[in-house]
């Protein structure tokens, strides 16, 4: 039982590795190549749990031979983009100018049903309205209304804007989150003599934000 254990913890460890290694293209986006090599690894990382008399480098090696090979074809495509049809699907349009492809549909065997529902989702109601759908290499439909159907934007308005830009975890559970820290500059001492302020700790907080702008958003913990 130990044994089995100890093989399940080194394979998790191996796959773990393997696919922070490959990067989050293939973990977020699989294609044909990423999805062949997820199920070959998946399969052969089982072999010495489930078989304990073989040894560990029936799985280890095959891994790592898959990654390698992966990365290979990762890097092989982006130097030589024609290659790509090889191991991948293009980019399909849809509908162009409110009107069905069908030989797009008939190609990608999409059906209206899975189409309409994924343009309801996407908030459009009419397929006129749309200018252009494109059936993506990772399975996502992005949808292009037509200007006239499309919300303005500020600029379009005239409006003043003031840009924000994105809310970084400065704290997450009553610990100093690094990462956010070095996206602003900011160290823990400011951090904490600011919630001392407020008459809190960092451990009080449950959840702090900051933006770009500097906005704070803080969030402390229930009280038990």
């Amino acid at each position: 039982m130990l044994t089995v254990l100890l093989r399940t913890m080194l394979i998790y460890a191996l796959l773990l590795i393997a696919m922070r290694l490959m990067g989050k293209r293939q973990i977020g986006e699989l294609e044909i190549s990423d999805l062949v090599t997820t199920f070959l690894v998946s399969e052969i990382a089982s072999l010495p749990i489930t078989e304990p008399e073989l040894p560990l480098s029936h799985a280890i090696i095959p891994t790592i031979v898959l990654l390698a090979f992966e990365v290979f074809i990762s890097f092989l495509l982006s130097r030589f983009p024609r290659l790509k049809g090889l191991f991948s699907v293009r980019p399909s349009t849809l509908i162009k100018d409110g009107e069905l492809c069908q030989k797009s549909m008939s190609d990608a065997r999409l059906s209206f049903d899975e189409l309409f529902s994924e343009l309801r989702r996407q908030g459009v109601d009419d397929i006129s309205k749309i200018k252009y759908a494109i059936l993506e290499q990772n399975g996502n439909i992005t949808v292009i209304q037509k200007a006239k159907y499309q919300q303005p934007s500020a600029e379009q308005l005239h409006l003043k804007t003031k840009e924000s830009g994105l809310f970084h975890v400065i704290i997450d559970h009553g610990a100093i989150n690094k990462h956010g820290l070095s996206q602003l500059s900011i160290s823990k001492e400011q951090i904490s003599d600011e919630l001392q302020k407020k008459g809190l700790r960092i451990s009080d907080v449950y959840l702090m934000m900051i933006n770009d702008a500097g906005e704070r958003k803080i969030i402390p913990k229930e009280k038990k």
